[in-house]
């Protein structure tokens, strides 16, 4: 016993060696060291970036940048995935493409300023960098969240994609009744924003619609694309250039998302209901 100090020694007494080793590593935790780095002498690599934690700083390189949005989809897709899984639905794949400038652009949207937008054609999400960065110079204070609530819309636009939400619209669109179209456009709208108001809370980040600066950055995107001369031919979509809700009816089903963060929360039907334009 003369290997252990006096001081420790009716604690052993009391507690026996596990209970001793066990403080122990309560201790070491506490300082903030793994307790298996001492035991293994192996450093643990650090936890993944987050749509928090991954937030580029100011001065972020190019690659930083880039990086973000791919970690919101990253989150925003096992959310999902999730979601089906839990009512037996097998969840369609998406990939994302983060190109240099608009002119990488695939799903016949080269040179067109939408920032991000969901492709139903190849099922992708496609965010344009350099626009990034110029609504980050811009916006300074509510850019990087707005991307990341606009790759949130567009992985809802998926969803909405393999529920057929958008082969409905296809099919109203041949029956050319324009009031009908605008109105289902404008739901399609409402829905994707309180389905990105689903990852908002699902990623533990404050009401984003409650946040000017982002909400401006978020604009700035919408009003460029509603600027954007597109031609489609019947049958395809773009869900990014279709007719938008009102600012007050997107916030309503984004609050309404936000409060119970589940698809029933944000069906088209109850939106529908609800009437707002």
């Amino acid at each position: 016993m003369g290997l252990i100090p006096a001081g420790a020694l009716p604690h052993v007494k009391r507690f026996g060696w596990s209970g001793v080793l066990a403080l122990g590593v309560v201790i070491v935790m506490l300082a903030g060291i793994n307790p298996i780095t001492l035991i293994s002498g192996k450093v643990s690599p650090p936890p993944p970036p987050t749509s928090i934690t991954g937030v580029p700083a100011s001065s972020a390189s190019i690659e930083q940048i880039a990086a973000y949005p791919p970690i919101v989809g990253s989150e925003a897709e096992l959310m999902w995935r999730r979601f089906f899984w839990q009512t037996a639905i097998r969840f369609p794949r998406v990939t994302m493409s983060v190109v240099e400038t608009s002119s990488a652009f695939g799903c016949g949207m080269a040179g067109k300023d939408l920032t991000v937008f969901y492709c139903p054609d190849n099922r992708m999400v496609y965010v344009d960098r350099s626009a990034y960065e110029r609504l980050r110079a811009k916006f300074p204070l509510g850019a990087d969240y707005a991307m990341a609530y606009l790759v949130a819309e567009a992985y809802g636009h998926h969803v909405q994609w393999a529920l057929g939400v958008f082969t409905d619209l296809v099919a109203l669109q041949s029956l050319r009744g324009a009031d009908r179209i605008a109105a289902l456009e404008r739901q399609i709208d409402q829905q994707a924003a309180c389905y990105a108001a689903m990852w908002t809370i699902t990623a533990g980040i404050d009401e984003l619609d409650r946040n000017a600066a982002v909400m401006a950055a978020v604009g700035a995107v919408e009003a460029n694309r509603g600027n954007a001369i597109i031609n489609l031919p019947l049958g395809r979509v773009v869900p990014e250039v279709l007719a938008t809700a009102s600012p007050e009816a997107r916030a309503a089903w984004y609050d309404k998302g936000y409060a119970i963060p589940a698809p029933g929360s944000c069906k088209l039907d109850k939106i529908a209901a609800e009437g707002l334009v």
